[in-house]
């Protein structure tokens, strides 16, 4: 395996406010009887979803999507999502003449990857890739989820978590609720960027780390 043949991964998302009328009726314990308590169980239901809504595909968007290619790291953002979405599949990762694509993410099978070819499903952009390709389980040649190698894939793990212990550095402090505002300026658009490259460089570190002794 051959670290510079991959293409490192990482997606930042923020909630659809236009979908916030759509959101399913939240759940209350039928052991909860009285009106006010059951009007208070629905609303903390209700603000619990909203703050939700950016890791639903149904309920959330893509503010941009950061790659790493040959150790040059980039960044696509933009308010219109599905441009981002486009130059994903046009840009980061065409099947081209030196083959098929190959991808290096952390928890990208459990939600990068889903979370892009959804929102792909939903606004009707064909991918130029098959985006099946990626979501093979137990393998590593064509997309490898670091973070499921780390588990042994079986539970989770966060990035941060692995950085600091690996390369004694890891993400740096941002509020990912900040973006549904942050994407609506150059300069917000700016932090958002910034943000998602350093987790895409550090993801990346961690490949080449771990590529010297698992490949």
């Amino acid at each position: 395996m051959n670290p510079n043949n991959y293409t490192v991964i990482d997606i930042e998302t923020y909630p659809n406010e236009d979908m916030i009328d759509r959101l399913p009726e939240p759940k209350i314990d039928a052991r909860v009887k009285d009106p006010a308590k059951i009007e208070a169980k629905r609303e903390e239901g209700r603000l619990k979803q909203i703050d939700d809504m950016a890791l639903s595909p149904l309920y959330g968007k893509i503010a941009c999507v950061g790659h790493c290619q040959n150790k040059e790291i980039g960044c696509v953002i933009d308010q219109d999502e599905e441009k981002v979405i486009r130059t994903f599949f046009d840009k980061i990762i065409p099947f081209g003449q030196t083959g098929s694509p190959k991808i290096v993410t952390w928890n990208g099978m459990g939600f990068d990857i889903p979370f892009i070819y959804k929102r792909a499903i939903i606004l009707g952009v064909k991918p130029s890739v098959n985006m099946g390709y990626f979501m093979r389980r137990y393998q590593t040649e064509t997309h490898c989820d670091l973070m499921q190698v780390w588990c042994n894939w079986y539970g989770l793990e966060k990035l941060d978590n692995v950085a600091r212990a690996l390369l004694n550095e890891g993400k740096e402090e941002f509020d990912i609720k900040e973006i549904k505002n942050l994407i609506k300026t150059e300069d917000g658009r700016e932090k958002i960027a910034h943000y998602c490259n350093r987790d895409v460089e550090i993801t990346s570190k961690l490949f080449y780390k771990m590529a010297n002794v698992l490949f």
